[in-house]
């Protein structure tokens, strides 16, 4: 689910008043995927799965398997310990073979964690209280029409 964690909407909500399929897209990973049976991983805040910086980036699965590297992932799928299905969502201009960039791309991703991870404890706390997506969906509209 790529968007900006600081804005109060989510991408997904255009596709309840609008069908993906007659504008010729095939599928829509968030919504048409069961991941009941799909694991998900993600490289969001540049660590596999990383649920504290992690604000749109996520999904409900009832897979559990911690990742601690790309090392660890790889051993994992060698030795056939991972789910049948996964939906692997990457972002690879995150990835850097040359220390400059990789040294940049390391302390502004660890620099907007902190940040993640603030509004999602803040988010989760207010939670409760109004339903994210249930008053936005309405105004969504509004503003589309």
């Amino acid at each position: 689910m790529h968007g900006s964690p600081l804005s109060k909407w989510d991408n997904r909500l255009l596709w309840e008043y609008y069908d993906y399929r007659d504008v010729g897209i095939i599928g829509e990973p968030y919504l048409d995927v069961d991941y009941s049976n799909v694991f998900y991983i993600t490289d969001t805040g540049r660590k596999w799965n990383n649920t504290t910086s992690s604000i749109r980036d996520n999904v409900d699965s009832p897979f559990n398997i911690p990742i601690t590297n790309t090392s660890h992932l790889i051993e994992l799928a060698r030795q056939d310990n991972l789910p049948d299905k996964i939906m692997l969502n990457v972002h690879p201009q995150r990835w850097h073979d040359r220390p400059l960039p990789w040294l940049k791309e390391l302390v502004w991703q660890n620099t907007k964690n902190v940040v993640k991870a603030g509004l999602r404890k803040i988010r989760d706390e207010t939670e409760n209280v109004e339903m994210q997506g249930c008053g936005s969906c309405e105004k969504f509209h509004e503003l589309v029409n």
